[in-house]
């Protein structure tokens, strides 16, 4: 992954400079949107939360001790707090000397190139591939995930290689994101030639270690390999751009852009509800590849599962989708997964199977299974046997929660430092953290905030929180967790909650109940494969009202039998036959 994207000098369609970003929490890590959601439910270590911030584990110490991140018993730091530090305080306060130094990271890259540049000079002292891992190694934290940068690992660059013809004589290939040139290498010794091989980066340092990597392991000096900002030329110049038969990248993940830079882009390339960088490449690299040829890319987890790239998976199923594979989480600095995936740009056949590769094994799905699924999810750690049943069960007719209840998050107050305290006093409420909910009952309340509630940064509206019948739930959690409310609690951020409209055929008490089974629980992980519980998804869950009304005290296993689906041994479910 590059630094594709870079904006200095950079102007827009009117011929105006786009403006520089000066919003701190976007010139850091802690505005990264794919941060823990494979983590621990409810807490994080030290090292993991180090690592995600590009910071040292004394500055973690350090903000332990002042009270910005709170711990369990266990000296864990809680999810809860660290989400609020990331989101409302770092950036945004003043924090100590030493972990302001930490937190910023600075990064003078201009050194750093000066540095390569002279090592690039001394032909023969170093390695193109050592110039290329002590490059990515110069890189801090901080920069690294401002910018997106994190270079493929060449075992998974390789992986690509398995869904492409075999024979490669003639074909050329393009890496529109090359770095340092992990899959330029990789096409080399998966049979590609030399002369067919293209690559661009706006990184002038990254391109010339991948050029010399190329004349390394060939002895030809390349002109095919350039600096050249891939998204801007595929807009401005298409046949600059090129085009070819293999495309295999790893765009840069949650690279920021400046605002009217992103509108520009996304107007010109797609992507209205995601504007996520990973996103626009995806649209821009379809327009280089060649009738019948391939593209691969590695993305983030988000890209297959989360409702806002629907636009681009619906993209992905409209040509033939050969391969698909879970690659776990191969970036230190990242706790997301990686995954990856393989189309070929021709019609999929009526009859067309998709090879998942998961960290459990292999197994083919139909591609009309992905299709099929609400917002074209590509659940693909789902077996072909668990396919069918949630292909079965959106069958089973059913309502959903989409325009029939009202929706809530939970308290933020901007400085849980400052506002909240373990012990009731006069002039404060209780509220309760999503670590407090559970099916059956709420924990004591462990935090308590002053009731003036225009003092915090977000609050739903009143009625909500005062509703007399809601749903409390979990927010980040690997399992549904829903609680029927009746004594009009009050819910901080990570909860959030549901007001059922009036004409509902069920109550909120039944609709608990039902969320809180088995079977919706193992539907909800096998169709999202998500750790958050968003309420995008919650929308797409089928809610068997006509059983519902009638089975009020239901029991798990008459529902199993309405639905006629039964449970497998290993907690998975699949149609009665």
């Amino acid at each position: 992954m590059t630094l594709l994207g870079a904006l200095c000098g950079r102007r827009d369609a009117t011929g105006r400079d786009f403006p520089k970003q000066t919003d701190i929490r976007t010139e850091t890590a802690l505005a990264q949107t794919f941060l823990f959601d494979t983590a621990n439910d409810d807490w994080l270590t030290i090292d993991q939360v180090a690592d995600a911030l590009g910071v040292s584990g004394a500055s973690v110490r350090n903000w332990i001790k002042t009270g910005y991140l709170a711990t369990n018993k266990k000296r864990h730091i809680t999810r809860e707090s660290f989400e609020t530090f990331r989101d409302e305080i770092a950036g945004v306060e003043k924090l100590t000397t030493r972990a302001n130094k930490s937190l910023v990271d600075d990064h003078d890259h201009q050194a750093l190139r000066t540095r390569f540049s002279n090592e690039l000079k001394c032909k023969g002292e170093m390695t193109g591939d050592q110039l290329s891992a002590e490059y990515e190694s110069g890189l801090s934290n901080s920069f690294r995930n401002r910018e997106g940068i994190y270079y493929t690992p060449s075992d998974i660059a390789g992986k690509f290689f398995e869904s492409i013809p075999e024979d490669r004589s003639g074909l050329t290939f393009c890496d529109p994101c090359c770095g340092t040139g992990n899959f330029l290498i990789a096409a080399l010794e998966n049979g590609f030639s030399a002369a067919d091989l293209y690559g661009f980066d706006t990184d002038e340092t990254a391109v010339e270690i991948a050029k010399r990597r190329v004349r390394d392991k060939t002895g030809l000096d390349t002109d095919n390999i350039r600096v050249l900002d891939f998204l801007h030329e595929v807009i401005d110049n298409p046949k600059d751009a090129g085009s070819y038969d293999v495309v295999l990248t790893n765009p840069p993940w949650g690279k920021k852009f400046p605002k009217k830079e992103k509108e520009f882009l996304v107007s010109h390339l797609g992507g209205k509800k995601s504007t996520d960088a990973s996103t626009l490449f995806f649209h821009a690299a379809v327009r280089v590849v060649t009738a019948g040829g391939y593209l691969g890319m590695l993305l983030p987890d988000a890209f297959f599962n989360v409702a806002s790239f629907k636009e681009a998976r619906d993209k992905v199923l409209s040509f033939r989708l050969l391969n698909v594979t879970d690659f776990g989480k191969p970036f230190r600095t990242l706790l997301t997964k990686a995954k990856g995936l393989v189309v070929q740009l021709e019609s999929p056949a009526a009859d067309g199977l998709v090879t998942c590769n998961t960290p459990i094994g292999q197994h083919q799905r139909s591609q009309r299974s992905f299709a099929a699924n609400p917002k074209s999810i590509l659940n693909f750690a789902a077996s072909p046997v668990a396919a069918d049943a949630i292909a079965h069960l959106l069958t089973v007719p059913h309502k959903t929660l989409t325009g029939n209840a009202r929706w809530g998050l939970g308290i933020v107050t901007g400085n849980n430092k400052r506002f909240i305290r373990e012990a009731n006093a006069q002039g404060y409420i209780p509220v309760y953290k999503g670590c407090d909910i559970s099916k059956r009952s709420l924990a004591a309340p462990s935090a308590f905030i002053p009731d003036d509630l225009s003092l915090y940064q977000q609050v739903a509206p009143l009625e909500l929180y005062e509703a007399k019948d809601k749903l409390l739930y979990r927010f980040i959690s690997s399992d549904l967790v829903f609680f029927h409310d009746t004594e009009q609690r009050f819910i901080l951020n990570s909860a959030n909650m549901l007001v059922l409209d009036e004409g509902f055929p069920i109550t909120a008490q039944v609709l608990a109940r039902f969320l809180n089974t088995n079977l919706i629980n193992w539907l909800f992980k096998a169709m999202f494969e998500t750790h958050k519980v968003l309420r995008s998804d919650l929308e797409c869950l089928p809610i068997f009202t006509d059983f519902l009304v009638a089975e009020n005290e239901f029991e798990e296993a008459s529902l199993l039998d309405y639905l006629g689906i039964v449970e497998d041994g290993d907690g998975s479910y699949q149609v009665k036959r």
